[in-house]
C-alpha cells in the first residue's frame, strides 16, 4: 500500500516540470520562427530586389545552347565556307575574263634606259589601252574537284548535325545535373528539420530531467551536420546552374527556375531495335559515313592529276597615244609635207637627167607643199586619248599538255588521299562497334537503373517508418538517443540514395539517347 499511495505524489511534480519544459520550448521555438521569418524576409528584400525568377525548361535551355553555344557555333560556321567551295569547284569548270585598262603620261625632255641616252623627246605624251583575255583551262583536277566539294559540303553538314546532337546531350545532362542538385537541397533541408524536430524532442526530455544532458548537446552536434550539409547541397546547386548557363551559352539575370520535370517508367525497347536505328540514322554515324564518302573523292581527285590539261586563249584590245603639244604635231606634219615635197623633186630630177622613163611624167611637186588643211588633218587624228582607241587583231591559242614527271609529287599526293581514304574507312567501322557496345550497355543500364527506383523507393519508405517509431519510442523514454539518431541518419541515407538512383535513371535514359541517336522520351516528358 505504500508504494501505491506513494506513487502519486511522486509523479505530479515531474508532469508539471514536463508540461512547463515543454512550454518553455513551445515559447523558444516560436521565437526562433519569428527570428527566422523575419531574417528571411529581410534576406529576400535585399537580394531580390530589382531580380526576376525566370523559368527555364529543358526545351528552352536546348534552343538557347544552339543560338549561343560557342563550341556550336565554331561548327556551324564551316557550313558557309563549305557551301562556297561548291560554287567554286563549279566556277573552276567556267572560263576566266579579265579585262584590264591603262593610262599613261610621258614628259617631254631627255629620255633614258640605265645607262643609255635615248634622246631628247620635244614633246609631251599621252597614252592609253584596254585589253580583254578570256582563258579556259580544262583538267582533271577541276573536273574531279566537283564531286569533291560536294562530298565535303555533306561531310561538313553532317558533322555539324552530329556537333548539334552532342549539344543536346550535354545540355540535356548539365539540366539533369542540376535538377540533382536541386533536389538534394530539397533532401538536405528535410535532414535538417529532422534534426531540429529531434533536437526539440531531446530538449524537452533534457528539461524534464529525463535523460542527461550530453544527449542535448548531441542532437545540437547533429543538427550542425545537418546545417552543414545543407550549405553544400545549396552552393552545389548554384555551381550545378552557373555550368548549365555556361552549356546554354547565355548569362541569366535573376534566380533561374527549373521546370521540367521527368518520370520514370519501366524501360520496354527491344536491343536488336534499338541497334537498327544507331547504326541507320546515327548523327556521328552519318557523320563518319559522309567524312568515309569525302576522303573517296579526295583520292579520284589526287588520282586525276595524271589526266591532260587543255588550255584556251583569246585576247583583243587597244590603244591610243597622242602628243599633247600641239606645235610638236604641226611641226611634224610640215616635216612630213617637206619631205614628200623634196623627194618629189629628186624623182623629177632623176627622170630628166636620164631623158625620162617610160610611162613617167613628170610631177606637180608643189601640190606636195604644206598646208593648213595639212595641219588641221593632223592635229584631228592626234586627238586619241584616251578613249579613240586603235584596236589590236584578235588572237587565239590553244594548249594540251600531258604532266609525265613532276619529281614523284602527283604519286605522294595519291598515297596521301589513299592512306585518308583507309583512315576513314577504319575510323567508320570504329565508330559502328562503338555504338553496338554503347547501345547495349546503355540499356543494361536503364534497366538496373530502373530497378534501384524500386528498391530505394522501399528503403525510403521503410526509413521514414523506422524513424516515426523510433521518435514515439524515444518520447516514452523506451529507447536511447542515439536510435534516434541512427534513424535519422538512416533516413537521410534512403533519400540520398534515392535521389541517386532516379538521377541515374534519368542519365542512364540520356545516354541510351545518346547512343541510338534521337530521342527516347514523350513530347510532354520534359518540356
Amino acid at each position: 500500500m505504500s508504494r501505491s499511495t506513494s506513487a502519486p505524489t511522486s509523479s505530479t511534480p515531474r508532469s508539471r516540470v514536463r508540461a512547463i519544459a515543454r512550454t518553455r520550448v513551445s515559447a523558444e521555438r516560436l521565437a526562433s520562427a519569428l527570428v527566422a521569418a523575419l531574417l528571411l524576409l529581410a534576406f529576400a528584400a535585399t537580394t531580390l530586389v530589382g531580380q526576376e525568377t525566370q523559368a527555364l525548361s529543358l526545351a528552352e535551355a536546348i534552343e538557347t545552347a544552339k543560338r549561343n553555344n560557342p563550341t556550336y557555333q565554331i561548327a556551324a560556321n564551316d557550313q558557309a565556307a563549305a557551301d562556297w567551295s561548291v560554287r567554286e569547284a563549279y566556277g573552276s569548270l567556267l572560263p576566266r575574263v579579265t579585262a584590264s585598262g591603262s593610262a599613261t603620261y610621258t614628259e617631254a625632255g631627255v629620255q633614258r634606259f640605265g645607262i643609255v641616252d635615248l634622246g631628247v623627246q620635244t614633246t609631251d605624251w599621252g597614252s592609253s589601252g584596254y585589253s580583254l583575255s578570256f582563258n579556259w583551262n580544262l583538267s582533271g583536277n577541276s573536273l574531279f574537284g566537283v564531286k569533291s566539294a560536294r562530298a565535303a559540303q555533306e561531310s561538313t553538314a553532317a558533322g555539324i548535325h552530329a556537333a548539334e546532337f552532342t549539344l543536346e546531350n550535354q545540355v540535356t545532362l548539365q539540366y539533369m545535373a542540376a535538377l540533382r542538385a536541386r533536389d538534394a537541397v530539397s533532401v538536405a533541408r528535410d535532414q535538417f528539420d529532422r534534426a531540429q524536430q529531434n533536437l526539440d524532442i531531446v530538449q524537452l526530455r533534457v528539461s524534464a530531467e529525463d535523460v542527461a544532458a550530453t544527449e542535448g548537446r548531441q542532437a545540437e552536434v547533429d543538427l550542425g551536420r545537418a546545417e552543414v550539409a545543407l550549405l553544400q547541397a545549396e552552393r552545389l546547386y548554384r555551381a550545378e546552374k552557373l555550368r548549365l548557363m555556361e552549356q546554354m551559352g547565355s548569362v541569366v539575370d535573376g534566380e533561374l527556375k527549373l521546370v521540367s520535370e521527368f518520370e520514370i517508367f519501366e524501360p520496354q525497347w527491344e536491343l536488336d531495335a534499338l541497334l537498327a536505328d544507331a547504326l541507320a540514322a546515327h548523327p556521328s554515324l552519318r557523320a563518319a559515313r559522309a567524312q568515309e564518302g569525302s576522303s573517296r573523292a579526295q583520292l579520284r581527285q589526287a588520282r586525276s592529276a595524271y589526266f591532260p590539261n587543255l588550255n584556251i586563249n583569246s585576247s583583243v584590245g587597244g590603244f591610243t597615244q597622242q602628243a599633247l603639244n600641239e606645235d610638236f604635231v604641226i611641226q611634224s606634219a610640215q616635216d612630213r609635207a617637206r619631205g614628200n615635197q623634196m623627194g618629189c623633186e629628186r624623182n623629177n630630177a632623176l627622170a630628166n637627167a636620164i631623158g625620162g622613163l617610160p610611162g613617167w611624167n613628170v610631177q606637180d611637186c608643189g601640190a606636195l607643199a604644206y598646208t593648213d588643211a595639212q595641219g588641221a588633218a593632223a592635229l584631228a587624228s592626234n586627238n586619241v586619248f584616251p578613249f579613240d582607241f586603235t584596236k589590236i587583231p584578235v588572237s587565239l591559242s590553244v594548249s594540251l599538255s600531258l604532266p609525265i614527271f613532276q619529281g614523284f609529287t602527283r604519286q605522294r599526293q595519291v598515297e596521301q588521299a589513299e592512306a585518308g581514304a583507309a583512315d576513314a574507312q577504319y575510323l567508320l567501322r570504329q565508330e559502328e562497334l562503338r555504338l553496338r557496345t554503347a547501345v547495349t550497355q546503355s540499356l543494361d543500364n536503364l534497366t538496373a537503373a530502373y530497378r534501384l527506383v524500386e528498391i530505394e523507393t522501399r528503403n525510403q519508405e521503410l526509413a521514414t517508418q523506422r524513424l516515426e517509431e523510433a521518435r514515439q519510442r524515444y518520447e516514452v523514454g523506451n529507447t536511447s538517443v542515439l536510435e534516434l539518431m541512427d534513424a535519422q541518419t538512416s533516413l537521410t541515407t534512403a533519400q540520398r540514395d534515392y535521389l541517386v538512383a532516379v538521377y541515374d535513371f534519368h542519365q542512364s535514359l540520356v545516354g541510351l539517347e545518346a547512343a541510338t541517336g534521337r530521342s527516347l522520351r514523350t513530347a510532354a516528358d520534359g518540356a
